[in-house]
């Protein structure tokens, strides 16, 4: 192994990495009250339940900037963005963001591996963010100031172990490979152990501390007794308000794992990575491919050609010759460069990261999330009976947010900055969004036209009664208005022009109801019937003389 990878950063700084990890999800009322989307995304109740919860608060919109670094920020997107990034307060925002309330002195995101190393980051802040598109992004902010954590490995395993939040498996018995027991396995407590001990693919423990009091943890026990992937992680749901956990269902819209934000000051590594031989060293290094994909320690790509094309495409190297890169996947953020005591650009390159760019990041998950959430909403109505009657409205009220989604969350450009609106297409490549976004419009327009199907037949439902009844009461109307108008002596016949009447009302029913051959019998019936009582009937008399 590389001996630069387990070095420790030799500068005092003030900060060796920030990490933020993102938990996007779909929200959704557990006791829905409408089937209209629009309606089941409205955040005023979830809102009242959020309020009254000590821990949370939600804080006035940065539009009022009250710092220079808020100024800086807001002022870095454009103003048709900011509604989507920054909680107005108001009852028309798109969002209600919330701050957790950090109890006790210097809180801590404690991660313990598996062969019992721990890492401690400082907890700099716990936001949530509600989208009334019913999607949402819960994220920890943490520094690492701790010089004794600040090796290049150790950067690999505080994102690979501190962002999964749920078991990426649970380790099966490879002794029962090729036998039926293998599929009959159900000991959950080996399976996790296998997880963590064996694979040492999860952390031990997740722990939110202060000074050692712990106020939200994931031991991952839960999924010994509850294998539901929909769920949220104890550590997620330990910080929600009692209020909001019965009533609101948190589903995760990635994988087992959050998305990483993350930036590293290294002198030596980002000049490694920057150049020397061969050429272009950031298109083969490995550990910047590792460090990128948020792998553990080694990187998970064994094909040179294929991760030169993956490098290439997802690094931003403008500054390359600085040491400064950018690496962006469908999970991460990656921020490499020098240490803030050797430049000082990395300072300002730093608080970019923690602003800037995770707003980009974050903007572009709110999007993916509304996607994925749109895409399950349409998969439910178009599973729907063809009897269900409001299948019209559904559609209507899904298409109306997806208007909003196209109009105030999706966009093309951001920013008029040039490295912001480069960094936001490459995002926006990686998590292919573009193409997801076309993809969404197409199901959208077929969904549109089942529901005008599905009206259509509804409206000839309605037709086809009217067609029943109308076949039911013309022909004998007409046998009526005939005789009515005729010289004919009807005293004592009333039984037989009724019998006439409804023979030929049975007749025509049965002629419209039928199809093929079946409906040319009946309409030769009925055309033999009239014959009768329109020719026949009347003259019986003189036919009989």
């Amino acid at each position: 192994m590389n001996p630069l990878l387990q070095q420790k950063i030799t500068t005092n700084g003030p900060v060796y990495s920030f990490h933020a990890f993102l938990f996007p999800f779909e929200w959704s009322y557990k006791e829905q009250t409408t089937r209209l989307f629009e309606e089941e995304t409205r955040l005023a109740r979830l809102a009242s339940w959020m309020e009254r919860d000590a821990h949370w608060e939600r804080r006035a919109s940065w539009l009022n900037a009250q710092s220079l670094a808020q100024f800086n920020e807001v002022a870095y997107f454009y103003e048709f963005v900011r509604p989507v990034l920054y909680d107005s307060g108001n009852e028309k925002s798109l969002q209600c963001h919330y701050y957790y309330r950090l109890p006790g002195e210097n809180p801590e995101y404690v991660i313990e591996l598996p062969d019992g190393t721990t890492y401690r980051l400082a907890i700099d802040d716990i936001v949530i963010s509600y989208y009334d598109m019913g999607v949402g992004v819960l994220a920890f902010h943490l520094l690492n100031t701790d010089r004794n954590q600040s090796s290049p490995s150790d950067i690999q395993r505080i994102n690979f172990y501190g962002r999964r939040v749920y078991p990426p498996f649970l380790g099966t018995d490879m002794n029962k490979v090729g036998m039926q027991d293998f599929f009959e396995d159900a000991d959950w407590a080996e399976g996790l152990r296998r997880t963590v001990s064996g694979a040492n693919e999860l952390a031990r423990s997740i722990r939110l501390e202060s000074k050692g009091d712990i106020w939200a943890a994931e031991y991952f026990q839960s999924w010994l007794t509850n294998q539901d992937l929909d769920r949220e992680p104890d550590l997620i749901e330990q910080i929600l308000p009692l209020s909001l956990r019965g009533r609101v269902l948190l589903e995760p819209v990635l994988d087992d794992r959050m998305y990483v934000v993350c930036w590293y000051g290294n002198d030596r590594l980002s000049r490694q990575v920057s150049g020397g031989d061969p050429p272009n060293n950031y298109k083969t290094h490995d550990w910047w491919y590792s460090y990128m994909f948020v792998d553990r320690e080694w990187k998970t790509c064994e094909n040179k050609e294929m991760m030169q094309e993956l490098l290439t495409s997802a690094t931003y190297a403008r500054w390359a010759n600085y040491g400064t890169f950018y690496g962006i996947s469908r999970y991460s953020f990656m921020a490499l460069m020098g240490e803030m005591e050797k430049q000082y650009i990395s300072k300002l390159l730093f608080t970019h990261t923690q602003t800037l760019y995770y707003k980009l990041a974050l903007l572009c998950l709110v999007q993916r999330a509304c996607l994925l959430r749109f895409s399950d909403e349409i998969t439910a109505i178009s599973q729907l009976d063809k009897s269900e009657r409001q299948i019209g409205e559904r559609v209507g009220s899904l298409y109306k947010q997806y208007l909003r989604f196209v109009n105030k969350i999706y966009f093309r450009e951001v920013t008029a900055q040039e490295q912001g609106i480069e960094l936001y297409e490459i995002m926006q490549q990686q998590m292919r969004l573009p193409q997801q976004v076309r993809a969404l419009q197409e199901e959208m327009k077929e969904l549109h036209q089942y529901a005008m199907i599905v009206e259509e037949d509804h409206r000839n439902d309605k037709l086809d009664i009217l067609t029943y009844i109308g076949a039911f009461f013309v022909v004998p109307s007409f046998i009526g208005t005939y005789f009515g108008i005729s010289d004919y002596d009807l005293s004592g016949q009333w039984i037989w022009i009724s019998v006439f009447c409804l023979l030929s009302a049975g007749l025509a029913f049965a002629a419209i109801r039928a199809t093929g051959d079946r409906r040319m019998v009946c309409l030769g019936l009925l055309i033999a019937l009239m014959v009768i009582v329109l020719f026949i009937f009347p003259n019986i008399e003189k036919i009989w003389e």
